[in-house]
This record gives structure tokens, sequence and C-alpha cells, in this order.
């Protein structure tokens, strides 16, 4: 299988650079992605700051619907794919964004970063000596990322997706068995009452 550094297949971009003093509060109605925001391999739009952007050109820190999000600072890597929901929304310089080019399908990239010889790759390319990284546009150009052909990158991509479906499904049904079994016990509760 070919490597190919990522700069080569995919176009690299730094979140817009704010204060702490920048957020006024965190809310679904936010308008700025934010590390606090990228929950397991997945966005929690509940997370996502409220940023007075003072008429600032914000435009070069628009995300796209597909862009992989990843934890710029971070003892452990936070990554994501963005939802067409939120196709245009900024992000802060918490997180890189990364909108790979027509060689590289965006999932592939994220199973790759929360893969072990991944993170070790990302390691690697890291301005770090703690155990905190800290990812710069220049390192992220230069990781190692590999690059099946189109038609295994297709193939691939659906066993994830159909594995995140049964992922989901799995917790929802999870939740729903805790759910029911709280309301059997509060019914149960509720009629032994003297």
């Amino acid at each position: 299988m070919v490597c190919r550094q990522l700069r080569d297949i995919a176009h690299i971009y730094v979140g817009l650079p704010t204060k702490a003093s920048d957020t006024r509060k965190v809310g679904r109605l936010g308008n700025v992605l934010t590390v606090r925001s990228l929950i397991g391999t997945a966005i929690d739009a509940n997370e996502l700051a409220v940023v007075d952007l003072n008429g600032r050109d914000v435009g070069k820190y628009r995300v796209a619907t597909g862009d992989v999000l990843l934890s710029a600072r971070s003892t452990s890597l936070k990554t994501a794919l963005v939802p067409r929901e939120l196709d245009r929304i900024v992000v802060n310089a918490t997180l890189l964004g990364v909108r790979c080019l027509a060689h590289l399908e965006p999932r592939l990239l994220i199973a790759w970063l929360n893969h072990p010889a991944g993170q070790a790759a990302l390691e690697s390319v890291s301005q770090s000596a703690t155990a905190q990284m800290n990812i710069t546009v220049a390192g992220l150009s230069k990781l190692e990322v590999p690059v099946p052909s189109r038609d295994v990158q297709k193939r691939v991509v659906k066993l994830l997706e159909a594995a995140d479906e049964a992922y989901a499904a799995a917790i929802q049904a999870a939740e729903d068995r805790r759910r029911l079994a709280s309301q059997i016990v509060i019914a149960q509760l509720m009629n032994t009452r003297s």
C-alpha cells in the first residue's frame, strides 16, 4: 500500500485564534466549534461557543461538510467528521481542520488517526516534550497516511459506516433497557406503598 504525506492529499488549516474573554457562553446556539465540542469521534452541537467575532474576517476558518477536525493541543487525541448541519461553522484555534482531496476518504483518515499506528505517527510529527501533543499545520502536513485504492476505500468506508450504525443501535438499545428497567422499578415501588 502506498503512503503519502497528508499535505499531498488534503488541505490543512488551523482555526480562528480566540481568547477566553471572547466567549460569552456555550450552547446549541453557538457560532464556534472548540475542542470541547468534540466528543469521541463526533461533535456535540450543545457545546458550541458563542464568540464575539467583532466583524473579523472568518471565511478561512469555516468548515465544510466532511472535513476532519482534530485537537491541536491535547493529552488525548480527539477527532470528528463535520456533519452537514454544521457546514460553514467557524472553528477556533484549539482545532485543526483537514479537507481531504479526492485521493482519501475522510472516514479513513479518522480511522487511521485513532489507530495506535496512526497515533504513533501523529506523535512523531507533533511538537511536544511532554504527554500533551501540540500538533501544528506544518507537522500534520508531514504525517504519512496509508492510501489504498479508491475501490478499497469505498469498501472499508461502508464497513466503518455499518459498524457505526450497529454501535449507535446498541447504545440506544442499552439506554432503552435502562429506562424500561427504571420505569418497572419505580412502578413496583409506587405499588408497594402502604
